[in-house]
């Protein structure tokens, strides 16, 4: 088991920026190579490969967008985002008509493409929902593409606080999916209230120790002093690889 890094949330929110910039700029240099050179190749070939790519630009953007919104961004920046790059994909398709279009999932409980929740009951979930479709045409035919991307990073936690000489033994055991399957931790950050409620970060404790078991399982663990507080509230912020943020409070159990 290995030991995760203290967050470095501050700079998160510059980076997500930036990415989402690089994101933008590449994919589009990419299309626009691709739809270049489909020209001289093979006709069928070459459109998979082009509704490959913009399949794969199309997931990124959303993540990129969600990484942004989840730590302080507007939530107009997945919408912005995606007709900037809808408007790309139809200018830069030379070989004929191209109509690309998407729609913000409004299913419940998604609003706007966004799911954004972050509960009092251990479970915290930021996740967005795009419906897209490609449509080229040429003298060749006509080809129809409909997809979804959905991405979802969601954390589950629990805690449980012995009270043993004089002191609180707290552990926090958290659990870290994207799209419903086991994921890691790029900063993950524990806090604990006092019995004023007030919040406190535990990695600045001495007794603090983070466990990684690198299956998407993390245990926190350390030690409070007195007084004694019953149902104390843990809260655990996580960015997860993609940068994207979420968190999620629980009360602890008392043994």
């Amino acid at each position: 088991m290995r030991r995760l890094r203290k967050n470095s949330s501050g700079q998160v929110l510059l980076l997500a920026a930036l990415a989402m910039a690089f994101i933008i700029s590449s994919v589009m240099v990419y299309v626009y190579q691709t739809s270049q050179n489909i020209r001289w190749e093979e006709r069928s070939s070459q459109l998979n490969s082009f509704i490959r790519n913009v399949k794969s630009a199309s997931r990124n953007l959303v993540i990129g967008s969600l990484a942004n919104i989840s730590w302080g961004g507007s939530n107009e920046t997945l919408g912005s985002n995606l007709q900037r790059w809808e408007s790309f994909v139809e200018s830069h398709y030379y070989l004929g008509e191209c109509a690309f279009s998407f729609e913000l999932s409004e299913d419940y409980p998604y609003s706007s493409g966004l799911r954004i929740f972050w509960g009092t009951n251990g479970f915290g979930v930021s996740s967005a929902k795009v419906d897209y479709s490609l449509n080229l045409t040429d003298e060749n035919g006509e080809t129809t593409t409909r997809y979804s991307v959905n991405v979802t990073t969601h954390i589950t936690i629990n805690a449980i606080s012995q009270w043993l000489w004089g002191q609180h033994l707290i552990n926090v055991t958290i659990h870290v999916f994207n799209e419903d399957s086991p994921a890691l931790c790029e900063n993950l950050t524990v806090y604990y209230k006092d019995q004023s409620g007030n919040w406190h970060e535990a990695g600045l404790l001495d007794s603090y120790v983070l466990e990684d078991y690198g299956n998407g399982t993390y245990l926190a663990r350390f030690t409070v002093g007195p007084p004694r507080v019953y149902n104390r509230e843990i809260r655990v912020e996580c960015f997860d690889q993609r940068e994207i943020y979420v968190k999620a409070t629980t009360t602890c159990q008392d043994v």
